[in-house]
């Protein structure tokens, strides 16, 4: 993931606006979502990458 990619959490779609650095253990994002704009920090691990309209990601691809 890449700042700016839209990803998923919990379900609904954000963008992906920062990244904690490598060596802070239990490391959170910054992401905005795509309907309200509010950031909010999470998880990395709890994010996952989505496509633009909603397609995901082709698996094996």
């Amino acid at each position: 993931m890449n700042i700016g990619d839209p990803v998923l959490y919990q379900g609904r779609r954000y963008y992906l606006r920062g990244l904690d650095p490598m060596s802070v253990p239990d490391r959170c994002a910054v992401v905005e979502d795509a309907e309200t704009g509010v950031e909010e920090r999470v998880p990395i691990a709890e994010l996952e990458p989505d496509r633009p309209g909603g397609a995901p990601w082709a698996a094996g691809v």
